[in-house]
């Protein structure tokens, strides 16, 4: 038996969690193209963006410092990783929307993406 049996009606309930989670054995990850800006998505409203680091050495230092602002900033988002490509999505989860807490977020982890790659 495989995860995707397990998880049927997980993947089969018709909600957007779905973008974040593996579609199929054999499919890719749902993370590519690389976005350059924020995207706003809907059900639940949330602010997503994928990141591609130019090395897995980079990849760990995102990863450190945007575990670091969560910490921080008491506020967490959703951090899916394939290869040196990283999804990022945040939303209040109590409004299950996006508030200027997750704006502020997201344009820090604009700028540790901004310092990360300009350390080459």
């Amino acid at each position: 038996m495989n995860v995707l049996t397990l998880m049927k009606n997980y993947f089969d309930d018709g909600t957007s969690h779905r973008r974040l989670v593996l579609e199929a054995p054999g499919n890719t990850l749902p993370i590519s193209p690389k976005k350059e800006t924020w995207e706003r998505i809907e059900e639940p409203e949330s602010l997503q963006r994928v990141f591609e680091l130019s090395s897995a050495q980079h990849l760990i230092y995102f990863l450190e410092d945007v575990i670091q602002l969560q910490e921080e900033l008491k506020h967490h988002g959703k951090i899916l990783i394939d290869g040196n490509r990283v999804l990022v999505q945040v939303s209040t989860h109590s409004l299950n929307q996006v508030t200027e807490l997750d704006i502020e977020w997201a344009a820090k982890v604009d700028e540790i993406y901004d310092d990360v790659e300009s350390a080459k």
